[in-house]
């Protein structure tokens, strides 16, 4: 257990487990330590998201991984990747050393299945323009929003993917700790394809900001509150504002951040 204050610091000056160390930790298979490599039967294992972060007074590190379907004969390793394919999300879970201890993280557990995302055999793209936001729901759990962004139609969707993890009994390996919630929507951007000299192509780009309203003991509301601008009609753009806002809440029968009923 460390200080509130040590620990900030502890996290910011520890170096985290390198991509291939994550990816070990689930599989035990070294590879060539490389941040993506085969595991079995044809699946790869790309290291996709490290966040180091606090909760009740300990330190850790999560690597999420994106793994490629395996693939049993030469008909699925020819095919060509589709847009319902996806990626399967594992995770290794590492804990903060005391100081002075011959390495900074120690590994807690992993899990082999939390979810699944992506298309076309990738995840989603993490977007390095944005920053993480996360949120401690007063029963302990920790919910983390990755900002990610993919392409449609030729317009750039910005996203958040959603995790949830518990961190209670962490070493029982029959206990789900971390669970992907599945994604919203945080804006658009059609500048690949608009063309601000035509009326009827014009360009339209918004920005959505992203913050957890408390819900209980539960998990959190999502609240975006959007801004910029909006194609609402061939040739129409609109200004956005606070009335644009989109809120999500989780369903539990879903195990998913779904919209809220307006």
């Amino acid at each position: 257990m460390f200080f509130m204050s040590e620990i900030a610091n502890l996290l910011a000056a520890a170096t985290p487990p390198t991509p291939g160390e994550v990816i070990n930790a689930i599989h035990d298979i070294a590879g060539d330590g490389s941040a993506s490599y085969e595991i079995e039967n044809g699946s790869v294992a790309t290291f996709w998201f490290g966040h180091a972060f606090e909760l009740d007074g300990a330190g850790y590190y999560t690597g999420f991984v994106a793994e490629t379907p395996e693939k049993y004969n030469d008909a699925e390793k020819d095919a060509d990747p589709t847009p319902d394919t996806q990626v399967t999300l594992s995770q290794a879970t590492f804990s903060l050393a005391q100081p002075g201890a011959a390495r900074s993280w120690g590994f807690e557990m992993a899990e082999f299945s939390i979810g699944k995302f992506g298309a076309f055999e990738r995840g989603n793209a993490i977007d390095d323009k944005r920053k993480p936001q996360t949120y401690t729901t007063p029963d302990g759990k920790f919910v983390l929003a990755v900002p990610t962004w993919s392409l449609s139609g030729g317009v750039r969707v910005d996203a958040y993917d959603l995790f949830a993890f518990d961190p209670a009994d962490l070493t029982d390996p029959n206990t789900t700790h971390w669970t992907y919630l599945g994604s919203v929507a945080a804006g658009e951007d059609n500048g690949a394809s608009c063309d601000e000299d035509d009326d009827q192509q014009p360009c339209a780009r918004s920005f959505g900001a992203l913050s957890f309203e408390p819900h209980g003991d539960d998990l959190p509301l999502i609240h975006v509150a959007m801004s910029g601008t909006r194609i609402v009609a061939a040739g129409k753009v609109r200004t956005l504002g606070p009335a644009d806002a989109l809120e999500y809440r989780y369903v539990a029968t879903e195990n998913q951040y779904q919209p809220s009923a307006q």
